[in-house]
């Protein structure tokens, strides 16, 4: 259930997706001190934190698309997949215009939503990517379980 991203049998997409989720919630902690401190350099920070996020997440869509078009899926699993591969493209679409909303004013309202849209769709690509891999045990060695019950 491998696709051919993988270093000794290990896959790497989810290896490199840890980085993109934890620069993007730091964007929120980042977010929450500048606003409730009242502290400039947390507003920066988030906006080199949805920079690196960014990047990060097109290093391992990279992966990603590979695992995509080369591990056997079922049907169901290729839907979901998909679908885990156009929010995920939606998210890194929505970090891209909220840092160059927020590159011109850290603090715009407006980069906020987008920020933390694309924070609530990671969500939701995140329990898609976790079907994949824990109930269609794609990127695993395993065999998903046979329907016929």
């Amino acid at each position: 259930m491998q696709g051919k991203a993988t270093v000794a049998r290990h896959p790497l997409h989810p290896m490199l997706v840890a980085f993109p989720i934890g620069l993007f919630g730091g964007v929120l902690v980042s977010d929450v001190i500048s606003i409730w401190a009242d502290r400039p350099f947390w507003s920066h920070m988030a906006l080199w934190l949805i920079a690196f996020g960014v990047i990060g997440a097109l290093l391992a869509a990279v992966f990603g698309f590979t695992d995509y078009f080369s591990a056997p899926m079922s049907s169901d699993a290729k839907r979901a997949a998909t679908t885990h591969m156009i929010v995920n493209l939606i998210v890194v679409a929505l970090y891209v215009a909220a840092f160059f909303v927020r590159y011109g004013d850290v603090t715009s309202v407006v980069g906020y939503v987008l920020t933390y849209l694309g924070l609530a769709l990671l969500v939701v690509s995140g329990w898609y990517g976790g079907h994949l891999v824990y109930i269609d045990l794609i990127g695993t060695t395993s065999q998903p379980p046979s329907s016929s019950g």
